[in-house]
């Protein structure tokens, strides 16, 4: 977004798995190419790209990466394919004690137009989210996975939230996705079924429709809670152990919930903030 507002006569492709491309040209607007396009040659020592992706990158005069440092394989790969283009390099690891978004843009030190443009960015998107169409059919949407235990408030007090919304009148569709079909027996996922709308998002673009539609979304800290925020969604996040200063959701209508031990925050707690939330 940043680099669309400095260089507006420049195409912005985004190259990553093609789900992801799909989901940032939905969002972000901007152009998408596929990882597994053969872009994987940029690490041998005499990179041969396939068509397409050499004539995007010779195309190029400034390459972004986010999985490369100023000189290992990759970076040394497209030096060598397009040796005109600045190459500046991200690391989202790097520690900081604010946000990961301002690990970034202390890092663009030496690119303070990019650094300006980026400020003015995430401002937009603390104020208004991505710009993204949002289509709210009245219901909460659940997602009560994620990717590590310790980022998981129990199913069970999910169960509680759900059937409290439920005898509230209210009308309540839970996202699963393969990490609960193979972590959790049927038995639990049969209890989610018997109280509420379960779906199965098999997309991102699936998954971002379900979550244009909610008037309230709730879940741990995992990717559709950052997707939820920040195309502008009403959006409850659970945190336990993991800082939300620095991985907290982006967008204007996040909360956070967190706890030291995330199974000991209370159902009551979260259900007060999703109503408030919801009616707002």
């Amino acid at each position: 977004m940043a680099l669309s507002r400095i260089m507006p006569q420049s195409r912005i492709i985004y190259v990553t798995h093609s789900q992801k491309g799909k989901l940032a040209e939905r969002v972000l607007r901007v152009e998408s190419a596929d990882a597994e396009g053969g872009w994987h040659a940029l690490f041998s020592d005499a990179p041969q790209l396939p068509e397409r992706a050499a004539k995007l990158l010779e195309g190029a005069h400034t390459v972004v990466s986010f999985s490369a440092d100023s000189d290992d394989p990759l970076a040394r790969g497209v030096a060598r394919v397009a040796p005109h283009a600045k190459l500046v390099s991200l690391d989202t690891k790097k520690p900081g004690s604010g946000h990961v978004t301002q690990s970034l843009m202390q890092q663009l030190d030496a690119w303070p137009a990019l650094a300006a443009a980026m400020q003015q960015m995430l401002r937009s998107v603390e104020s208004r989210g991505t710009g993204f169409h949002l289509s709210p059919q009245d219901r909460i949407v659940i997602h009560p996975g994620a990717g590590k235990e310790a980022n998981r408030w129990p199913a069970e007090k999910y169960l509680e939230l759900i059937r409290k919304l439920r005898d509230a009148g209210k009308q309540v569709r839970v996202l699963l996705g393969e990490a609960e079909l193979d972590r959790w027996p049927a038995t639990l996922i049969g209890q989610f079924e018997a109280l509420s709308d379960v779906h199965w998002p098999v997309t991102l673009l699936e998954l971002l429709d379900e979550l244009a539609g909610a008037t309230a979304f709730v879940g741990n800290d995992s990717g559709p809670a950052h997707l939820a925020g920040i195309i502008g969604v009403s959006t409850i996040a659970i945190f336990g152990g993991a800082d939300p200063t620095r991985w907290q959701p982006l967008g204007p209508r996040v909360q956070i919930i967190q706890d030291h031990s995330i199974a000991a925050i209370e159902m009551e707690t979260v259900y007060t903030h999703v109503v408030r939330l919801a009616g707002d």
